[in-house]
């Protein structure tokens, strides 16, 4: 490839992170989630009761109506907060970023050609720029005033001013939808007439094995990466991203299964069940995945590792589309998913009707 084409890439590149990081496109991802997320979970949770068996429909339906509903709630809680008659109950996670109203003015000021100039106006107006017109800005800061830092004024940069404290918020915005789909799920047991008691611990520690392996460890192998890169002095934002997402390999794929698993049978196994005796130490890593092992799906919902590393990153439109991959840890939370040989209660209860009939 030659060294043009590689440019040409880097710049288009840089170009599209401008274009979605627009104070108007972030607003507009934000305002549309609520029913993307609605309809998405409606459309799941239709398609799953539709596949269940007819004599099982019923129960189906009410379980993913609450589980569902409780996490589409909950995911918009956490990102938006909560308002009860103009009483600010809880502040939302996320923050939209703010369009740099003295910047817009001072590159107004500058001697733009009229077709940048209104491309300037339009942001000024909340507007939303189209791919081409973003590139046509840029391009003519670039070759005329050749001020790297200008286009930043117009469409804020990609840098987060307190890392560590978006990691916290991160952590805290995958345990409300996961909570949500714990509670969620044990509404529909009752209303469905079932046993929620004696389905309640797996909702728990698959709740458990959710958030740890796949958010609250992933973002502590991020910060590790960060810390890394601060201590070595290191601010290439490559290699940056890079230790990150080592450190959310190294920290949530390779040892978050493990922790979860051994902290769902030596923790929340004995709080259950007070006949149930904590193991030696040497005997705790036996059968360890017998009950839960990692899968597929669960390395697919990783890809919320690598929107989570942008974030902490600066890029701002990825906060608004968080709760949407957040939900399936929770919806999994909700339903109790265990994919060791006879662990979830709802296969043990399908195997024993089998039985019984």
């Amino acid at each position: 490839m030659s060294p043009l084409s590689i440019s040409s890439i880097k710049n288009n590149a840089n170009i599209l992170g401008k274009y979605l990081d627009q104070p108007a496109f972030v607003k507009k991802i934000y305002d549309v989630m609520p029913y993307v997320l609605t309809t998405t979970a409606a459309g799941y949770g239709a398609y799953d009761t539709y596949k269940s068996p007819p004599k099982d429909r019923k129960k189906k339906m009410i379980k993913n109506a609450s589980i569902l509903g409780f996490t589409v709630a909950s995911a918009l809680i956490a990102t938006r907060g909560l308002k009860i008659k103009s009483k600010q109950i809880f502040e939302g996670i996320i923050e939209l970023p703010e369009k740099n109203t003295e910047g817009l003015a001072e590159t107004l000021a500058e001697n733009l050609s009229s077709k940048t100039k209104k491309l300037v106006e339009k942001i000024q107006d909340d507007k939303v720029l189209k791919f081409g017109e973003v590139k046509t800005m840029v391009n003519e800061f670039d070759t005329k005033f050749k001020d790297e830092d200008l286009i930043s004024k117009v469409i804020p940069a990609p840098e987060s001013e307190a890392p560590f404290t978006d990691l916290l918020k991160l952590s805290k915005l995958g345990l409300i939808p996961v909570l949500g789909g714990i509670a969620g799920g044990t509404v529909g047991d009752k209303l469905a007439g079932e046993n929620w008691e004696k389905q309640f611990p797996d909702k728990v520690k698959e709740g458990t094995y959710q958030y740890l392996n796949n958010i609250a460890l992933c973002n502590v192998g991020a910060g590790l990466g960060a810390l890394t890169m601060n201590a070595l002095k290191v601010q290439n934002k490559m290699a940056r991203v890079g230790a990150m997402l080592t450190g959310v390999i190294g920290v949530g794929l390779v040892a978050g299964s493990a922790i979860a698993n051994v902290v769902g049978k030596e923790i929340i196994d004995p709080l259950f069940d007070k006949n149930k005796k904590r193991k030696p130490l040497k005997e705790v890593f036996k059968n360890l995945n017998s009950e839960r092992h990692p899968e597929a799906m669960d390395l697919s919902l990783h890809i919320d590792d690598l929107a989570s590393v942008g974030f902490i990153s600066g890029l701002k439109w990825i906060g608004p589309i968080l709760p949407m991959l957040y939900s399936v840890s929770a919806y999994r939370a909700g339903i109790g998913y265990r994919n060791g040989e006879g662990t979830n209660q709802e296969i043990k209860d399908k195997d024993q009707r089998q039985i019984a009939s």
